[in-house]
């Protein structure tokens, strides 16, 4: 999810609602990190389902009425499957998108549908590999992963938010989302590289240069998946993906930059561990 930024000239009482709600995500977060495990598996499910609901939502409605209910259900199975075969989930989300896409034939915004399987499925799956099934422990290589891509990313939209308020300039995506500026777009990548690599160092990890770059490459996917929800949402006409976050939308409104980062992470612990071995995440982490 996103890191909370508030606004300036925002009315005293909202900043405090949109702090209460952080604070509780960010602690059920943890705490489900901390477990790993099922625990953590389930709450990634859970997410996972809230997000294809709104992305539905938005992009819906459809002519049939049980099919988003039974590929709900699918996208928490896959989710919770990712533990042990994180390819094997990944590859049956595909599959099943790419089947709702030749059905559009017949259902026009089925296309929608089939690319909301794979947004709500994909990072799921991810961050569920990278955390692996170790429990009760923080210190495990694959809650660090799993922390260093939430750090870059909080960071980056954090620092992007205020260091594009406060230099402004040219407009990175005026088009999709007109406040954001270039400015912005550097400050923030610079803060998640730094952030992330302070995480990794604090628990232990070597600092590499490819961890560096790796850093850079989280921050900036971070921030073009947050442009390409601003377009969908723009696309649909509407300002939140949903109400369920006090003070802040939905979950998509939260979750935008890390659905394309945590990808990104898995796919690099991915190809390092069939090179090397050791597992997802210390192929992300260990250079």
């Amino acid at each position: 999810m996103n890191a909370p930024t508030p606004e300036f000239g925002k009315p005293g009482s909202e900043l405090v609602l949109r702090l209460l709600s952080a604070s509780v995500l960010a602690a059920a977060t943890i705490a489900a990190l901390w477990a790993g495990g099922l625990v953590f598996a389930v709450l990634v499910a859970v997410a996972a389902v809230l997000i294809l609901r709104e992305w539905m939502a938005m992009s819906g409605p459809f002519s049939f009425r049980a099919a988003p209910w039974a590929l709900m259900a699918f996208v928490a199975v896959t989710v919770m499957t990712g533990r042990e075969e994180p390819l094997q989930s990944l590859g049956f989300t595909v599959l099943v998108a790419a089947a709702l896409l030749l059905a559009r034939v017949s259902e026009p915004r089925v296309a929608w549908l089939s690319l909301g399987i794979v947004y709500a499925g994909a990072p799921a799956v991810a961050v569920v590999a990278l955390r692996g099934a170790d429990t009760f422990t923080f210190a495990s290589t694959g809650a660090v992963a799993v922390v260093f891509v939430l750090a870059v990313v909080w960071a980056t939209d954090t620092a992007a938010y205020f260091s594009g308020r406060l230099i402004g300039g040219p407009k990175l995506a005026p088009r999709f989302s007109p406040k954001k500026t270039w400015s912005g777009a550097l400050g923030g990548a610079l803060a998640g590289v730094v952030v992330g690599c302070l995480v990794v160092a604090a628990a232990g990890v070597n600092v590499s240069v490819a961890l560096v770059l790796i850093a850079l490459l989280l921050s900036a996917v971070g921030q073009v998946g947050d442009l390409g929800e601003s377009a969908m949402k723009r696309h649909f006409g509407v300002k939140d993906s949903g109400v369920l976050i006090p003070g802040h939308g939905g979950i998509m409104d939260r979750v935008d930059g890390l659905v394309a980062a945590l990808v990104v992470a898995a796919a690099i612990g991915l190809a390092r561990d069939w090179l090397s071995g050791g597992g997802i995440a210390a192929g992300l982490l260990i250079w």
